[in-house]
C-alpha cells in the first residue's frame, strides 16, 4: 500500500453544517480530550504558563475547570506553578491532572536531561509528569549563555534515549517533542524505542501547518497549540475576519481562535493571568461549533506567519517530509 500521509495541503478539516436553533449553531457531541497511543487521555485545552508569576492564576485556572497543566524548565516558574497545584494535589486529584514538562536546549547531555526532569518533579510537587517533551531540536553546550553555543557531543537520539529512561523509571508517562519538524518527527520515530505522542508547536489561523499537523496526527504524533491566540501580537485578535466571525457567531475573537484549533482535534493552551480571559477561554468550549463558512473564512488567513521564531533555530524546509507527490500517493 502507498504511503498517502503527504495529503493534507489541502483545505483544513470542513467547519460543522449543523442547524442553528435561534441564530446559535448546535453542537454535536465532542470529545473534551483526544486519545493517546497506550489509551491515555489529553485534554483539548490546557493552561499554559510560559510568564505566569502568581500561584493564583493556576489555581484560578483549575477552578474554571482547566486540567492540562503546560510547564517547562525554560519558563523558571515552576515552583510558582507547583504551588497553584498543591491544594489540588494534596486532595488526591492529581490523577485528574495532565501536567506537561519540557527539556530545554542546554540539558540535552542525558545526565543533564535527567536532572532537568528531576527538578522539574521537585519544583512542581509532582511524583511524575503526565508528558515530557524536548523543547528544541537545538542543543547548546551547558552554561554558554542564551542562545548558546551549539553542542555537538549529544544527539537527539541520545537526549531521546535519556528521556526513554524517565519513562522505564517512572518519572514519566509520556514522551514527545516540541517545535520539531515533519522530518524530524519522521526521523525520531524510526529510531525511538518509545515513539513520540505529541509535537507542540505554533499553530493558529496564520499559522495553519496543516501537513505537518496531518501527517503526524497520521502517525499516532498529537500536535498541541503553543501561542493560540498569536503570541500577544495584537494583529491577530484584531484581525477584520477573526472580528467578524466572531461578532457573527457571539463569541470573543480569543474563542474563535481556540476553537478553530480544538476542532480539528488540535489541543490548545492559551495563557492569561487574567481571571475573566482564564474563564472566557474554557468556558463553554466544547458546546458550540464553527459553522463551515466561518471555518472556510479562517482558513483564508493561513499565511505561515510565524510570532515565535528565535534567530538561531533553522526552521527548514516545512514541505519536506510526507509523501511529496499527494497525486501518486492517491493513484
Amino acid at each position: 500500500m502507498q504511503d498517502r500521509t503527504g495529503v493534507w495541503n489541502g483545505p483544513a478539516p470542513a467547519g460543522s453544517m449543523g442547524r442553528t436553533q435561534n441564530g446559535a449553531m448546535t453542537a454535536p457531541p465532542q470529545s473534551e480530550s483526544t486519545l493517546l497511543p497506550g489509551g491515555a487521555r489529553m485534554p483539548l485545552i490546557g493552561f499554559g504558563t510560559y510568564k505566569v508569576d502568581k500561584a493564583e492564576s493556576v489555581r484560578t485556572a483549575i477552578t474554571e475547570g482547566y486540567r492540562l497543566i503546560d510547564c517547562a524548565a525554560y519558563y523558571k516558574n515552576e515552583e510558582t506553578v507547583g504551588q497553584g497545584m498543591a491544594e489540588f494535589i494534596r486532595d488526591g486529584h492529581r490523577d485528574e491532572l495532565f501536567v506537561i514538562g519540557k527539556i530545554w536546549n542546554d540539558a540535552h547531555r542525558p545526565q543533564l536531561a535527567r536532572e532537568s526532569c528531576e527538578k522539574t518533579l521537585k519544583d512542581l510537587g509532582c511524583k511524575y509528569l503526565d508528558l515530557m517533551l524536548m523543547h528544541w531540536p537545538d542543543a547548546w553546550q551547558p552554561g554558554s549563555g542564551d542562545p548558546g553555543t551549539p553542542d555537538e557531543s549529544v544527539t537527539i537520539q541520545k537526549t531521546w534515549e535519556a528521556m526513554e529512561k524517565m519513562v522505564d523509571d517512572g518519572l514519566v508517562k509520556h514522551l514527545g517533542v516540541s517545535n520539531f519538524s515533519l522530518r524530524q518527527v519522521e526521523d525520531l520515530l524510526q529510531h525511538a524505542r518509545i515513539k513520540p505522542v505529541a509535537n507542540q508547536i505554533e499553530l493558529h489561523p496564520f499559522l495553519a501547518q496543516r501537513k505537518l499537523v496531518g501527517v503526524c496526527a497520521r502517525k499516532g504524533v498529537q500536535c498541541i497549540a503553543y501561542s493560540p491566540l498569536g503570541h500577544a501580537d495584537a494583529t491577530v485578535l484584531n484581525n477584520e475576519v477573526i472580528q467578524q466571525v466572531a461578532q457573527d457567531l457571539g463569541r470573543t475573537p480569543a474563542q474563535v481562535c481556540l476553537k478553530w484549533n480544538v476542532q480539528r482535534g488540535v489541543t490548545v493552551i492559551p495563557r492569561s493571568q487574567n481571571p475573566k480571559n482564564i474563564k472566557a477561554n474554557i468556558n463553554g468550549i466544547f458546546d458550540w461549533v464553527l459553522p463551515r463558512e466561518a471555518k472556510a473564512k479562517l482558513d483564508t488567513l493561513d499565511v505561515g506567519s510565524r510570532k515565535v521564531s528565535p534567530k538561531w533555530h533553522d526552521w527548514g524546509n516545512v514541505d519536506e517530509g510526507g509523501a511529496t507527490k499527494p497525486s501518486i500517493a492517491l493513484a
